[in-house]
C-alpha cells in the first residue's frame, strides 16, 4: 500500500480529548455514531487504561483474523470489556472468587480469566475468541469512554491493545495509535472505523489471573499494574 493512498482510510468520526458532555463523557450523538460504526462491523479506537485500544463486536473468528491484521499481532485470546458485574454474569459461570476480584478492583486495570457460560456458544468462545479452555477474559476497565461503548449496545467489545509495530511497546500516544489503525485498515482492505481520544490512566499494563475454581486456586498469567500480593489477598478473604 503505497503511503499516499492512505488518507482512503481516514475514519468516519474523530471525538477529541475535550469534546464530551457536563459529565465527562460522551455525548449521545457521539456514542450513536459509535454504535452505528460496531453494528457495521467495524471498528473503534478509543482509550483503554493502559493504552490506546481496538474495540469491535467479536461475533466470529474473521473479525479476530481482521484485529490481527490489523495491528500484525500473534493469534491469541483476545479478551472483552463490559461495563460492569451484572453484564459480566450474564456471559460467565458464577464464581465468587472472580467476582471478588472484579467488585475489588474494577473499574480498573485488572483481566480476569472465567469460565463462560453455558448460554454463551461454544462456537463463540472457542473460534471468535480463541479461548481453549471456554474462558473469557473479563475486563471492566476504568477508561469512560471504553466503558460507555461496552454498554451502548448490550454487548461486551474486544480490548485489544494497540502497540508500537517495531518495539511492540503499548502505544498512548493518540496520533501514533491513528496512524498505525490506519495502516491497518488498508492492509484488510478498509473497513468503517471511527476514533476517540482520551486519557491513558497507568503506566503499567493490566494484571491478568485466571481464577480456576471456588475454592480460591488461581493462576497469576501476567504481573501487572495490580501486585500479586493484593490478588491473593482479596481471594484468600472470607
Amino acid at each position: 500500500m503505497d503511503r499516499r493512498d492512505l488518507h482512503l482510510y481516514e475514519p468516519s468520526l474523530v471525538v477529541g480529548r475535550d469534546d464530551r458532555d457536563a459529565q465527562g463523557r460522551l455525548r449521545p450523538e457521539h456514542l450513536e455514531a459509535v454504535c452505528r460504526v460496531l453494528q457495521d462491523r467495524g471498528f473503534v479506537l478509543l482509550p483503554s487504561d493502559t493504552a490506546y485500544s481496538i474495540a469491535a463486536w467479536l461475533r466470529t473468528e474473521r473479525t479476530r483474523d481482521a484485529i490481527n491484521r490489523m495491528l500484525q499481532r500473534p493469534d491469541e485470546p483476545i479478551s472483552l470489556a463490559f461495563p460492569s458485574v451484572a453484564v459480566v454474569q450474564r456471559w460467565t459461570t458464577r464464581n465468587t472468587v472472580a467476582d471478588r476480584l472484579l467488585e475489588r478492583f474494577t473499574p480498573g486495570p485488572i483481566t480476569v480469566v472465567r469460565p463462560a457460560s453455558r448460554l454463551v456458544p461454544a462456537d463463540l468462545t472457542n473460534k471468535a475468541f480463541h479461548s481453549q479452555n471456554r474462558t473469557i477474559g473479563v475486563r471492566i476497565p476504568n477508561s469512560v469512554e471504553e466503558r460507555q461503548v461496552a454498554g451502548a449496545t448490550g454487548n461486551p467489545v474486544t480490548t485489544v491493545a494497540v502497540r508500537n509495530l517495531t518495539s511492540e511497546a503499548p502505544v498512548t500516544s493518540f496520533a501514533e495509535a491513528v496512524d498505525i489503525v490506519r495502516a491497518g485498515i488498508a492492509t484488510i482492505g478498509g473497513a468503517p472505523w471511527c476514533a476517540i481520544e482520551g486519557e491513558i490512566r497507568y503506566q503499567r499494563h493490566s494484571t491478568v489471573v485466571e481464577v480456576l475454581g471456588d475454592d480460591g486456586d488461581y493462576r497469576l498469567i501476567r504481573p501487572g499494574s495490580i501486585p500479586e500480593e493484593e490478588i491473593r489477598d482479596c481471594i484468600e478473604e472470607r
